[in-house]
């Protein structure tokens, strides 16, 4: 059940980002096809939608198929979003993961008249130095794909609330490739995140060059060998 959790995280922030300069963001649903090692355990949907001073981005995810199915896995998450112009701000981030037999919340607070950002969670609570563009992991894909839109190349990073953290993440930007999933053939870039402490395990995210780089494919290969997929199954713009 864990493993299948660690599948959601996988499907981060869907944008709907027109392929020009100063890109800006526009409200959207899109549908997901979640696989674990090559079967179908699950489908997410992602909302982005206009919210009091920003955006309101919204991410569910259901186990639908197998053990996930019956033990009624379910992630909710939230993230309430600033538009600076040329940068994302994280104002706040709420995760609820349930099943039948236990649940958790986690919670982002970002209070740039304090300078702080809080992380709290049913255990613990941790406090930490503002940072300017600060994310949240269910948002950070919405940036890179802004950044892509724009032009951006080479190494993109961002600062990033973990659930223990805030922590400088990077993501290489890499070749063009075609890839075939349920939505269709598309053409896409693939964006590989760079870890500090390589420890076998490897993220990386096909944005859509047709779509408004919605990312079309997001996999995540494991050091066991397992291997956790989202496939983009159809956008509503």
């Amino acid at each position: 059940m864990k493993k299948f959790l660690a599948a959601t995280l996988l499907a981060l922030a869907v944008p709907c980002l027109p392929a020009t300069a100063a890109a800006t963001l526009k409200p959207f649903t899109a549908n997901y096809q979640m696989a674990r090692s090559g079967d179908v355990i699950g489908e997410a949907t992602f909302s982005l939608r206009p919210a009091a001073g920003g955006w309101e981005y919204d991410q569910t995810t259901r186990g639908t198929h197998g053990v996930a199915a019956l033990a009624a896995a379910n992630v909710d998450e939230s993230s309430l979003l600033q538009d600076n112009g040329t940068t994302l701000q994280l104002r706040s981030y709420r995760y609820r993961m349930s099943t039948l037999l236990k649940s958790s919340n986690r919670s982002v607070e970002v209070d740039p008249a304090a300078n702080t950002i809080w992380i709290r969670d049913k255990k613990r609570e941790a406090r930490f130095p503002m940072q300017a563009g600060v994310l949240d992991q269910n948002s950070v894909t919405l940036a890179i794909a802004r950044d892509l839109a724009d032009g951006k190349r080479g190494t993109l990073s961002y600062p990033v609330a973990t659930r223990s953290a805030v922590e400088m993440q990077r993501y290489v930007v890499g070749k063009e490739q075609m890839l075939t999933v349920p939505a269709g053939s598309l053409r896409t870039i693939v964006v590989t995140r760079q870890r500090d402490t390589p420890n076998g395990r490897v993220t990386a995210y096909w944005f859509g060059l047709d779509n408004g780089f919605v990312p079309v494919r997001i996999v995540q290969n494991e050091p066991n060998g397992e291997s956790w997929q989202a496939s983009l199954v159809s956008v509503v713009r």
